[in-house]
């Protein structure tokens, strides 16, 4: 035994000497062929060479990793900023043990003019791609961001619909220019030199630019007053109104109107938390919070670096002129080449010691201290809740991460099914998943919820597969025997993670004049011939019905949709003429029968790929 340590030591000190000059990522390797670490660096052979050195076993995190790296593999990058691409898609990848697990990417919303059309439009949107629009973002709070939409759209009326409009032709106007609310381009209405300038006005409001927007706006109502045009001068005065209030809500923290990321970091005990502030054009536009709860295993930098790849190194996000840490960091060059190289923006990553920046971090620094006190109370709750839990189901693992199924049809059609996700007593809808049953006809929940398992369970090439410490089944004993047998087939025993099944049962009956039966819950467990009761309203209940119901709504929700989608379909297809080509681009364009019945025959000819004929014949067919 001692031998084949000593063997398995020396072939590792020999890959060390193998190891190049050169910037790469670098991955650790366990006895049983895991990847437990993944890095990257400027020159592998050093910094790999780091983690066998003396002073690594000061570090608790590396004294507990690399008695367990039994291997090493490396891969040459020609650029930092590769290195920084490639690490950060590996970890995303194969979620190893020792690196911070990044469960997603965060995809905050941002407000799109989409300057690339004749007639611009306001929308809403998460997605930023490379097409000349412009985005005003990020906009943490969603609500908050919808509500801004709503009042932008009620007092600046840009157009809605998504109809391609060049000014060659023109459409009956749409109800929302009988209320004011657009100025009704699509039907030659407005010039698009008129337009424009309400675009411009918009564009200044997102920007912060309310002085210049303002002194506009004012010299537009006195024009419009001294023509005698009050009912215009009324509309501009309600403009200006909406401006002047947006200002009053808004905090400048900046005299240099720049954009500005800045962090700020802070822990306590083993954990910790790094607070974002979001500045644009030297106002405080949101903030976000991210909370580490085994912040011991990992130093400062290796925080900073987990929060600056989800934020910028992943999708064409929106990148600050400035970001601002609360540290040296010591890839600050490679984050600075990545941005100028990848994404031609140049961005400055400062570490700043004292003036106006060193301010705004320590501005942070306040917002993240009460963030933290705040999520630790809620954390340490969830564990107690995640401990009784453990207790009362007998559960061999704490139930961190739960994952729940749900099959839904009705009279076997159209059968979908859904899985949720609970992540420390909280729903992950970023990694919640919906399935359409493809290989069962009918009514036959048994079969359905064994394709689920096996399409979630399924081993993927190259790609480290992820158990839940939690499986909950709506139902009893025999479906808990089929998802046993399922799990067993794709390789995961019992062993590595817990399955209960949430069943109903019925007491009783009450004695006395008003006898009534009453329901009750109780959890059903593998090679357990007893049931395990729920005491009504303790937290195990709520826990396990919160989950279900949820695994219920979201499959209901998906099964309605596909319900809804295929009556479409059956109504379309009784068209002549109007193939599964011409049905999909109008659900492509109006999603629903109503709005296709509603539409007129310009409107349904504008669809490209619909001819005139077409939307005669369309429109008859529905309104008749």
């Amino acid at each position: 035994m001692t031998d084949n340590k000593t063997d398995q030591r020396l072939n590792l000190r020999e890959k060390l000497e193998l190891l190049p000059d050169q910037p790469g990522i670098y991955r650790f390797f366990s006895r049983v062929g895991k990847i437990i670490y993944i890095g990257k660096a400027k020159n592998l052979k050093l910094r790999v060479r780091s983690y066998f050195s003396e002073t690594s076993l000061l570090d608790i995190r590396l004294v507990n990793l690399i008695p367990n790296i039994d291997d090493i593999e490396w891969v040459v990058t020609n650029t930092e900023a590769e290195a920084l691409i490639l690490e950060d898609q590996l970890i995303k990848t194969h979620r190893p043990k020792y690196n911070i697990q990044l469960k997603d990417d965060k995809s905050y919303p941002y407000f799109k003019v989409s300057l690339n059309e004749m007639f611009p439009r306001l929308s809403l949107v998460r997605e930023i791609k490379k097409d000349g629009s412009l985005y005003f973002g990020p906009h943490v709070v969603v609500h908050k961001a919808r509500t801004t939409m709503r009042i932008i759209k009620k007092y600046f009326p840009l157009r809605q619909s998504k109809m391609v409009l060049d000014g060659t032709k023109k459409y009956r106007p749409c109800l929302n220019y009988q209320l004011n609310k657009c100025l009704a381009p699509c039907a030659g209405l407005v010039t698009a030199r008129k337009y424009n300038k309400l675009v411009d006005q918009v564009v200044q409001l997102l920007q912060g630019d309310h002085e210049e927007l303002l002194e506009s706006l004012r010299s537009e109502m006195d024009l419009l007053s001294e023509n005698l045009k009050f009912e215009d001068a009324a509309k501009k005065r309600d403009q200006i109104r909406i401006v002047e209030s947006t200002l009053q809500k808004q905090r400048v923290v900046s005299k240099q109107k720049i954009d500005r990321d800045v962090f700020s970091l802070m822990r306590s005990g083993s954990f910790a938390g790094i607070q974002v502030l979001f500045i644009r054009n030297g106002i405080l536009l949101s903030d976000d919070f991210f909370l580490f709860k085994r912040a011991d295993l990992y130093d400062d930098q290796e925080l900073i670096r987990s929060i600056l790849s989800r934020l910028y190194i992943s999708g064409d996000k929106v990148l600050p002129r400035e970001i601002l840490l609360p540290i040296n960091y010591d890839d600050a060059t490679m984050i600075e080449d990545y941005c100028l190289t990848r994404r031609s923006t140049k961005v400055s990553v400062l570490s700043p010691q004292r003036g106006e920046k060193k301010a705004l971090v320590a501005l942070g620094l306040k917002n993240c201290e009460l963030n933290l006190s705040l999520k630790m109370k809620e954390a340490r709750a969830d564990e107690v809740i995640l401990k009784d839990v453990q207790k009362t189901l007998r559960l061999k693992n704490l139930p961190t991460r739960v994952e729940c199924f749900d099959i839904s049809n009705i009279s076997g059609t159209n059968t979908v099914a859904s899985m949720v996700v609970w992540q420390n007593n909280k729903a992950l809808k970023s990694e919640y998943r919906k399935y359409k049953i493809k290989s069962v006809s009918g009514a036959n929940d048994y079969a359905a919820m064994e394709e689920v398992l096996g399409r979630r369970f399924r081993v993927k090439a190259d790609v480290e597969r992820i158990l839940p410490d939690l499986i909950i089944i709506d139902g009893g004993k025999g479906q808990i025997a089929g998802v046993e047998r399922i799990l067993l087939e794709n390789g995961i025993n019992l062993d590595e993670l817990d399955l209960v099944g949430l069943a109903k049962g019925r007491s009783a009956k009450r004695k006395g004049p008003s006898r009534s039966d009453k329901d009750f819950e109780y959890v059903v467990k593998p090679h357990r011939k007893n049931i395990i009761p729920l005491k009504k309203n303790s937290s195990p209940l709520h826990f396990l019905q919160n989950i279900r119901d949820e695994a219920h709504r979201f499959a209901i929700t998906y099964h309605r949709k596909l319900r809804g989608k295929a009556g479409i379909q059956s109504r379309l297809e009784e068209i002549p003429g109007i193939g599964p080509q011409k049905r999909k681009l109008l659900l492509k364009e109006f999603n629903t029968i109503n709005a296709i019945k509603d539409a007129d025959i310009d409107t349904l000819a504008s669809v490209k790929g619909i001819s005139k004929n077409d939307a005669v014949v369309v429109r008859q067919h529905l309104n008749q």
